[in-house]
Parts: C-alpha cells; structure tokens; sequence
C-alpha cells in the first residue's frame, strides 16, 4: 500500500469516529399509535397484610390469630398453623388438615382436625381482647310455594365472594338459622368484618333450607350486595330444588 492510499484511509476513518460522536445515543422506539406499551418488568409481589386478633382463652393462655382474605395464621404458645378458611354452616372455620381454628362471634377454639369432627381439644373458651367492629347485611328468606315446612328445618345464609368468573366463590360470612314455629318469610341480620369486604370485589348474598340434612329449597338467581351501588338489604326468593333441578 503506498503512502497517499494509506493517508487517505486515515483520514476517512477519523471523519467517520467524529461523525458518530455527534450523533445522539438511540432512544427505544415508542410504540405507534394504538399499538400496547410493552409491560413494566416489575415482579415484585405485593406484601400479604394480615390482620391480628388477640384472644384470651381458658386457664389464662393466649392465642393470636392473623387473617388474610382467606388465610389464618394462628399462635399458640410456641406453636404457629398456617391455615386455609374451608366452608362450614356455623361460624368461620380453618384448617391445615390437622388442627382446626373455629371463630364464632367474638370467640373461638383450636382443635385436633379429625373426620368425624371430635378432635382432641387444644384450647377452648377463647375471647377477643378487644372486639371487633362489624357491619350487617340484612333481608327476608322466601318462597312462593304453599307449604309450610316442619320446625326442624334450617336456613342457611352466606354472604360470599363472587369477583372471579374462573374460581369458586369465596366465603366471607355465614348465619344459620332454626327455623322453629316460624315461617316465611323469615327475616336475617347477617354480621360480617368489613376489613374484608374490598370495594372493588363483587359480593352476592345466597340462602338454602334444609329438612333432617336433606336440601329443599335453594336460591336460583343472583343477589348482588354491599359493592359497586348494591344494597345492604336482600329480599330471598328461593325455589323448591325439584324445581330447580329440572330446569
């Protein structure tokens, strides 16, 4: 290569570095109009808040319950139960498959979780230290047949969760009623935490009546309450379950 060649190579090169220092660094490409911005990568989970409730139990022990949507962490001496709220028909009841905490009002019990329901008993006559504030939904429970039902017959109200299409409904509350001398419609006053109630969640109040454990009338439609405008108050109607089934 000869000396002008070189020299001139040289000085294309020098022009070539210097244009590209001027040049601004490349900005990311917005998206065009319409298109979807392009996800923020942030996978940080959210912190689970839990809620502690302090009871004070039989012989002077102590118990401590922490409550989240629907999981309970409980305390019991050096002992500590993650559990997962499961359905029951009277008061709020978790479990993790061995031991059982029963929330009843403004008491409780820790139990051995056993089939048949009569597991060793851990600690009974458990009380909030420091009740709870508590909100009501009220209403009737009704049907249009002409037939009286026997005083042994339950109702059961639920209060539940119904936000997601693609998963069960959860249960938020529960009041079971003996019907006794009365008929309907029967009148209910269901207490609930509204720590749990979440304004953006979508919640549906449902009933059923039951004879000697056998299902006889049943809600067939949805009742709406509490968020998103929806009343406090519901009045039942609920179908024979002869009726509903063959529908």
């Amino acid at each position: 290569m000869n000396s002008r060649l070189a020299r001139q190579i040289v000085t294309a090169t020098a022009l070539v570095t210097v244009a590209c220092a001027g040049m601004p660094a490349q900005q990311p490409t917005a998206p065009a109009a319409g298109e979807p911005a392009a996800p923020a990568r942030n996978n940080v989970r959210k912190a689970i808040r839990w809620k502690q409730l302090n009871y004070a139990c039989d012989n002077g022990a102590k118990l401590i319950v922490y409550l989240s949507a629907d999981l309970a962490k409980v305390r019991y001496g050096d002992d500590v139960y993650l559990m997962k709220q499961t359905i029951s028909a009277d008061g709020n009841r978790y479990s993790d498959g061995k031991v059982v905490w029963w929330g009843k009002g403004t008491g409780g019990f820790l139990q051995e979780d056993t089939p048949d329901g009569n597991g060793k008993m851990m600690v009974q006559g458990c009380q909030l230290e420091k009740p709870l504030a508590t909100e009501s939904l009220t209403g009737t429970v009704s049907y249009l047949e002409r037939l009286a039902l026997p005083s042994n017959a339950v109702i059961l109200v639920q209060l539940l969760d119904v936000s997601r299409a693609d998963a069960p409904s959860r249960l938020v509350a529960s009041q079971s009623i003996n019907l006794g001398q009365r008929q309907v419609p029967v009148p209910f006053a269901l207490t609930f935490d509204p720590a749990k109630i979440d304004a953006q969640h979508s919640y549906a109040v449902s009933a059923k009546i039951s004879v000697d454990g056998k299902l006889t009338f049943i809600t067939d439609q949805s009742y709406p309450v509490l968020t998103k405008g929806e009343p406090s108050h519901a009045d039942l109607i609920l179908k024979a379950v002869s009726a509903t089934s063959s529908n």
